[in-house]
């Protein structure tokens, strides 16, 4: 696994994201830009000559011929400089944007078990934004910085001929000084790239607290627990921080820029010096006098800007080498070319298996060996932190055991596709998630087909949401969340389920069902529709119910009660209630007597 890339292979790798997004015409914009602002400061140096000259010897026919020459020629390059500089701004965000969704795509493929991972999650923000966060860094600060070096180089090259017909020594200086100030240039931004990751992790701290502050999600809890106050200091605290560093990679830069001042100062005064003494001596005309101190000034100030530019486009390169690093990390975007298996009917077997999570010592699961029939309808049952959550998303492939296997129709599930087997499971989680977009979305995706749309429709009736989705003007179609659409809406707790559940039906051709507390937003009478409904739910697929409401183990064939991550009972509701001192009979009965009539009467409240 490569974690570091050159230049070149940077180049090359931006070519191909140019070339990706057919754009290959900005190479011709790179080359007229180019010339006409590398011509255009050269002609803006040498013209004036002409012009004083004719002054000084009152020539008025050749005076207004260069005047015309220079305006005209300044005119023409200036336009071709500036329209070309347009269309490139414009088209090299076009290009960083695609490769950002080039990036989008890749990510739906990390591995998840780093989605929960902080130090992951700091690796990612720093490829991802220093690379693409940014106009005028990382990849797209690279094609910039390369647009405005170009012209820098012909500006030198033209001047160099310039002043090395007249004093070769101010174009030898010039150019040792300015390979001084690259130097240090290069150490300016060595700092800076050295300390990207400390302050790339401040900010993505600073900005938990300012965008969760601001999320309506979070909205009733920070005002009913009044905790603004404390969203506010842990803000402040942590942008105090990221200023501080800033401030100081600042003055860092600032300190390293400083020799150029001298330098500039120096090359000028040599300049100077040469000049009064040539044209006192009648070596040259008052206006070339005006031509080489502005030739000198620019191929000064070109020079600079040139090794400014290379030691920009060192660092920026960097920066994109990192996000290159990112993308082919073997172990965050694992390339698992799994097998298609017979899933038509599926059956779940659990062996020794024991699971811990990344970064802990602690094991969530251990050495669970349970068997699931194709078909078998099973409840998972316990406190929390027992394990069940942990299991389903064994299940769902989001990790693999620590020890023991699973096997699926009898094959392990670290050799089965898992694109294809995750298409073959329906699972409503806990935590709902809406997308910003219709209702309809967010069931089929984009999906035009009506064929699919009328399934849609069908599993929103199931899903008892079908009479709240025709109350709104646009029906299915009605935008959700006021993210994106202002007009959008924003569904309770219960009809965020509701959805969810509509999701699982909308997906009848699943082998495997995983209800993570269907009901635990719904009313008791909406919580009633979807157990009446259950069977049409269900649909004959193996199904696993996670549910606190035991009520609800009755539609199962068996119990599985969890307990510090081991199974501590396992069988059918009968069977489990038959056990006098059973844990699943005493928390059954337990929750079962406050809905008992009388029996908050005896409770001490």
């Amino acid at each position: 696994m490569k974690t570091k890339y050159s230049i070149w292979e940077v180049f090359k790798f931006q070519i191909k994201g140019i070339l990706e997004a057919n754009k290959s015409f900005i190479f011709y914009i790179f080359i007229i830009y180019a010339f006409s602002a590398g011509i255009l400061n050269v002609v803006t140096v040498l013209f004036p000559r002409y012009i004083i000259d004719a002054i000084v010897v009152q020539n008025i026919n050749d005076l207004f011929l260069w005047i015309f020459i220079y305006g005209f020629s300044i005119l023409v390059l200036m336009l071709l400089s500036t329209i070309s500089q347009n269309i490139f701004s414009g088209n090299a965000t076009a290009i960083k944007f695609l490769q950002a969704r080039i990036f989008f795509k890749k990510y739906r493929h990390v591995s998840y078990r780093y989605l929960e991972d902080p130090t992951f999650q700091a690796k990612r923000s720093t490829a991802l934004w220093a690379s693409l966060g940014n106009n005028d860094s990382g990849y797209e600060g690279t094609l910039r910085s390369l647009f405005r070096l170009f012209p820098q180089i012909l500006t030198v090259i033209g001047l160099t001929i310039l002043l090395g017909l007249f004093r070769p020594i101010i174009v030898i200086v010039a150019l040792l000084l300015s390979l001084l100030q690259y130097q240090f240039d290069l150490r300016g931004k060595k700092y800076k790239f050295e300390h990207r990751d400390e302050l790339n992790e401040l900010e993505r701290k600073a900005n938990y607290f300012f965008l969760t502050g601001h999320d309506f999600s979070f909205g009733k809890d920070i005002r009913i627990n009044q905790i603004q106050e404390q969203f506010f200091a842990n803000h402040k605290e942590k942008s105090n921080i990221f200023t501080s560093l800033f401030k100081k990679l600042n003055v860092m830069g600032f300190r390293f820029s400083i020799p150029g001042m001298f330098f500039i100062t120096i090359t000028n005064g040599l300049t100077y010096f040469l000049t009064a003494n040539a044209y006192m001596s009648g070596e040259i005309s008052i206006g070339e006098v005006s031509s080489i101190i502005w030739a000198t000034l620019a191929i000064t100030l070109g020079m600079q800007r040139m090794f400014t530019e290379i030691a920009k486009i060192k660092e920026d390169t960097s920066y994109t080498s990192e996000y290159m690093a990112f993308l082919e990390n073997d172990d965050y975007f694992p390339k698992r070319e799994g097998i298609e298996i017979e899933l038509e009917t599926l059956a779940i077997e659990l062996v020794n298996v024991s699971f811990k999570y990344p970064n802990s010592d602690k094991f969530a699961l251990k050495n669970i060996s349970l068997k699931i029939n194709s078909g078998d309808r099973l409840a998972l049952v316990g406190i929390n932190g027992s394990g069940k959550t942990t299991l389903v998303k064994l299940l769902c492939g989001f990790y693999e055991p620590t020890e023991g296997t699973i096997l699926i129709n009898g094959v392990d599930i670290k050799t089965i596709d898992l694109e294809y087997y995750r298409n073959k499971l329906a699972v409503i989680f806990q935590d709902v998630l809406v997308y910003a977009a219709s209702i309809l979305e967010n069931i089929v995706g984009l999906s035009k087909d009506p064929i699919e749309h009328e399934k849609a429709m069908q599993a929103l009736k199931l899903a008892g949401l079908y009479e709240k989705t025709k109350s709104f003007p646009k029906e299915e179609h009605q935008e959700l969340l006021k993210v994106i659409n202002p007009s959008g809406t924003d569904f309770s707790g219960g009809e965020k389920q509701k959805l969810s559940i509509a999701r699982a039906l909308y997906k009848e051709d699943t082998s495997l069902i995983i209800l993570d507390e269907p009901t635990a937003s719904l009313d008791a009478i909406a919580e009633k529709e979807i157990y009446d409904n259950f069977k049409t739910l269900i649909n004959n697929r193996t199904a696993l119910i996670i549910s606190h409401r035991l009520a609800s183990t009755r539609f199962c064939d068996n119990i599985v009660l969890f307990e510090n991550g081991e199974i501590l009972e396992y069988g059918t509701h009968e069977s489990l209630m038959n056990k006098e001192k059973g844990t699943y009979r005493s928390m059954f009965l337990t929750q079962g007597k406050y809905y008992q009539k009388g029996a908050l009467q005896n409770e001490t409240i």
